[in-house]
């Protein structure tokens, strides 16, 4: 298989190296405005707004005037659509439809196999949210974040410091493959997948070319990555990430998921002595969703963390989204109103396996 050599084409510096909850500029955080009935439709924000920069459709063609298509609430922690606004509006019937979306009678509320839920693999979400860029105050943001812990894949670490080529493969589901990011869908602003993102994120901060083999499926379990390990190994990477957890919830124990992931790395490690890992523990599903355990998500993640030692980290996006899930809707955060993330939950996932292989500190000053 021939690698992509990812371009730099979209690396923001800002996007990739000054992470959400470190930042005082919020950029491009998703919106999508619920009207449940009462008339109008608010939104939450991560943070009270300082200074509100934009308010903009999702793809960054249309532009929304305060007083006119919106107003913020008096502790600037609520954005209210008004009236006449011209910001897209979700409705309730929009949210349940009566009829299966897309002929799928899988997409069924939980305990309730008569009501579905809206649901779409295009740009059906991204076209309706919108997203804000605005500064805030420094020091809000206090759930657990990750921190660098490159010294723990050395031979990783080595190769990008020596700005030498480093091969990365790529094992997961459809949220690895790309699913709903923008580029991905073929809608402006062509934002590529997180797993582009982390190549094109290391580049920056290091100068390496990255040989990026996304190998990852829609639809794949951690059994099924398990059956592919070895053309895994035969690409003899450098570093693995494996990204799996959203399909498998809705059978696998815990320590089945784990002992599969366990499974992956030894048979890389059969063609690829040397390679090392990151695992990424998955974003929570709309929990609406009948499919999913819920409760296996903490637990894929806990045992994950109980593989982890010198050249296997843990990219804990399952505690990034909780914290998320705290302040923001399922559909401010969704690509698909299911199990995907949209270009801001790839942004998350990006700086969250970032922020374990770069010293965010002293990438900013690396000029791109």
């Amino acid at each position: 298989m021939t690698p992509a050599i990812v371009p730099m084409s979209y690396c923001d510096p800002i996007v990739v190296f000054v992470m959400f909850w470190t930042s005082t500029t919020m950029k491009r955080e998703p919106l999508c405005f619920v009207d449940r009935g009462a008339g109008d439709a608010t939104v939450g924000l991560l943070f009270p707004i300082k200074e509100l920069i934009e308010l903009s459709s999702a793809s960054g063609d249309i532009q929304y005037e305060e007083g006119r298509d919106f107003r913020l609430s008096a502790d600037r922690r609520l954005v209210i659509r008004t009236a006449r606004s011209g910001i897209p509006v979700t409705t309730l019937d929009d949210l349940y439809p009566a009829i299966a979306p897309d002929g799928s009678a899988f997409m069924f509320k939980r305990d309730a196999p008569g009501t579905f839920l809206m649901f779409g693999e295009g740009d059906l979400f991204h076209r309706r949210q919108v997203r804000a860029t605005y500064t805030h105050q420094a020091g809000l943001w206090t759930s657990p974040v990750p921190a660098f812990q490159g010294d723990r894949l050395p031979r990783t670490l080595r190769r990008l410091r020596g700005r030498e080529r480093l091969t990365i493969a790529v094992t997961g589901d459809s949220i690895s493959e790309g699913y709903n990011a923008s580029g991905f869908v073929g809608v402006p602003p062509h934002q590529p997948p997180y797993v582009d993102l982390v190549a094109s994120g290391l580049t920056a901060a290091y100068g390496s070319a990255i040989a990026l083999h996304n190998l990852a499926s829609a639809g794949w379990t951690a059994d099924q990555g398990l059956a592919d390990a070895a053309r895994v190994g035969a690409l003899e990477p450098d570093l693995v990430i494996i990204a799996f957890g959203m399909n498998d919830s809705g059978y696998a124990a815990p320590e089945d998921f784990a002992a599969n992931i366990a499974g992956i790395m030894s048979e890389v490690r059969q063609a690829a002595s040397n390679a090392e890992f990151v695992l990424v523990s998955p974003m929570l599903p709309n929990p609406e969703w009948h499919y999913p355990v819920l409760d296996r998500f903490a637990g894929y993640r806990d045992a994950l963390s109980g593989l982890c030692a010198d050249g296997v980290l843990l990219a804990d996006v399952t505690t990034i989204w909780q914290g998320l899930l705290e302040r923001k809707s399922v559909y401010d955060l969704t690509g698909n109103g299911i199990n995907h993330p949209n270009d801001f939950g790839h942004r998350v996932y990006a700086d969250v396996v970032l922020s374990l292989l770069v010293d965010v500190e002293k990438a900013r000053s690396v000029p791109t």
